[in-house]
């Protein structure tokens, strides 16, 4: 949306200033809640247990393009609030590459839900074919096309936003469409393209897609509890097809979320770009008051999408949930052997030490068991009359961790 020029008197309206509020104070919440979570979600999906999935993969790509949309995006909108800093009038190439990246990585972040769709989509349809059709390879080939295909759709604004001097005032007027038939061309003809890739293309694939993954989760259950005789014990079920239900599940559970959130928080923007054509010409400064609060309204909701998949994902997603669990424990396993084996070496260092008398240290009795970083457990042992060399080992949590 473009700033206004005429008329000042609607930035006094209550509307205007709930506008400013909502943008000096909100995109930074979303930035540091998108910037850990997002981070976090790196983290667990390349987990060794968790990245061999194909959706792990597609999931971690996500969470790039996100991090990429709240630098891009909310962070220039709050600079420009807060410290009246604008990125885009820096020079021309910053306010072309700017607007170009902020619209590519929306569109792609809610493309990469449509090949997460998809790809869940051939895993229930088709579950003998999904091992070599849903491969790592052609994840990241069709990631590669969907992305320069976006890049190349969205590039349009590297011709047509430039800086030019008006004719009227003879001031440059930084980041403005090159000539009128651009201008007619973005105003009114762009929005709907950008609402078809933005939320109409994603929208049928992804609603389609969820129906369709449903309709055969349920069918599979359905056939899995029909197999099972009446008569025959609980026991008798394949495991293998339960574990199998459990995952699908699972995945279609936090799929839906997913998707169900991207639905809810894009679509607002998206019919604010179809209508501001419209309900900008003739408009009195109420109008334009509320113009400008319901703009900076969508653009919260939108960019919330971009800063909440981690909570997403442990919300709805029992395997994602556990690697976070594992990857906690496995911190917290680390940091006791990093202290211990500390502990156990500043142990050494003193009764190596020649010059250190032993008799004054409040261990003396038992420095020959200090010989190694393992002996401080070994004492413990031998004084709860424990001679196993395996128990309460310093490594057990990290060992139970990884069976």
């Amino acid at each position: 949306m473009s700033n206004q020029s005429e008329g000042d008197t609607y930035e006094q309206l209550g509307l205007y200033k709930a506008s400013i509020l909502i943008w000096k104070i909100v995109p930074p919440i979303l930035i540091l809640l998108g910037t850990i979570g997002n981070s976090l979600s790196i983290l667990v999906l390349t987990r060794r247990s968790i990245r061999v999935s194909t959706t792990a993969l597609v999931l971690t790509v996500l969470a790039c393009s996100d991090l990429l949309v709240l630098y891009s995006g909310p962070l220039r909108q709050w600079l420009v609030f807060l410290f009246k800093t604008d990125v885009r009038h820096v020079s021309e190439a910053g306010c072309k590459i700017n607007m170009w990246l902020v619209y590519s990585s929306l569109d792609f972040s809610a493309w990469i839900l449509i090949i997460v769709t998809l790809e869940r989509m051939v895993s229930a349809w088709l579950p003998h074919r999904a091992k070599t059709v849903c491969t790592q390879r052609n994840a990241v080939v069709f990631l590669i096309a969907v992305g320069v295909f976006i890049l190349a759709i969205n590039s349009h604004m590297l011709y047509g936003m430039v800086f030019k001097i008006d004719e009227n005032t003879n001031k440059i007027v930084m980041c403005i469409e090159i000539d009128q038939s651009y201008k007619d061309f973005f105003n009114k003809v762009w929005p709907w393209i950008d609402l078809c890739m933005f939320c109409a293309i994603p929208f049928s694939v992804i609603v389609i897609g969820n129906a369709l993954i449903a309709f055969k989760v349920l069918q599979s259950k359905k056939k899995s509890k029909s197999t099972v005789a009446p008569a025959q014990p609980s026991r008798s079920r394949d495991p293998q097809q339960g574990t199998r239900n459990g995952k699908q599940s699972s995945m279609t559970a936090m799929l839906f979320t997913l998707n169900t959130v991207f639905l809810v928080s894009t679509s607002p923007v998206s019919i604010y770009n179809i209508g501001y054509a419209d309900w900008i010409e003739g408009a009195d400064n109420a109008t334009l008051a509320g113009l400008e609060f319901w703009w900076a309204v969508v653009n919260m909701f939108m960019y919330t999408n971009n800063s909440i998949n981690f909570f997403l994902y442990c919300l709805s997603g029992t395997k994602f949930r556990k690697e976070v669990i594992r990857l906690v424990i496995c911190c917290k396993s680390s940091r006791v052997n990093d202290s211990n084996r500390a502990q156990s070496n500043y142990t050494r260092t003193r009764f190596d030490n020649p010059s250190q008398n032993p008799e004054e240290t409040p261990c003396h009795s038992q420095k020959i068991q200090h010989g190694n970083a393992g002996n401080r457990t070994n004492l413990e042992l031998r004084h709860n009359g424990n001679t196993s060399p395996n128990h309460l080992h310093p490594n057990t949590a990290f060992q139970l961790d990884n069976m």
